[in-house]
């Protein structure tokens, strides 16, 4: 239940926020979701795809599929890593970027959501192979 409330209420203070700042500048409609990303600073080195963030440098892994990424990379679930990051994210996450637990939270469950909805999209766009095609081993 608390997940839900953090998420609702993110979603509509980014709702907000991204209505009022597209109406301002005249700019190009983002997903609501995204202003987390780019209010705490992780655009200033990740892009975020599926939400329409471009970062202002490509330091960092797109974050679209970070969801299973950091495992892959890390060994350890995207919500652990938040907690207690390796590497650079750990000098980032302590010195340049301050991100509460609710933000940790609700980072980690805006990037789930994204790859379950991108990961399903591609099963249906991606043919199957045929049973005579070679491995590509």
């Amino acid at each position: 239940m608390r997940w839900k409330r953090v998420t609702n209420a993110v979603l509509v203070v980014a709702a907000m926020l991204g209505v009022a700042t597209a109406a301002r500048a005249g700019a190009q409609q983002r997903d609501p979701r995204a202003t987390i990303f780019v209010a705490r600073g992780c655009s200033q080195c990740h892009g975020v795809w599926a939400l329409g963030v471009k970062a202002k440098s490509d330091v960092g892994p797109d974050l679209t599929f970070a969801y299973v990424d950091v495992v892959n990379r890390y060994g350890t679930s995207l919500e652990a890593f938040l907690y207690n990051p390796t590497g650079v994210m750990r000098l980032m996450l302590a010195s340049h970027l301050h991100l509460s637990s609710a933000d940790r939270d609700s980072i980690t469950h805006i990037l789930g959501r994204i790859y379950r909805l991108h990961r399903a999209q591609l099963r249906q766009e991606i043919p199957p192979i045929a049973k005579d095609t070679p491995s590509p081993d």
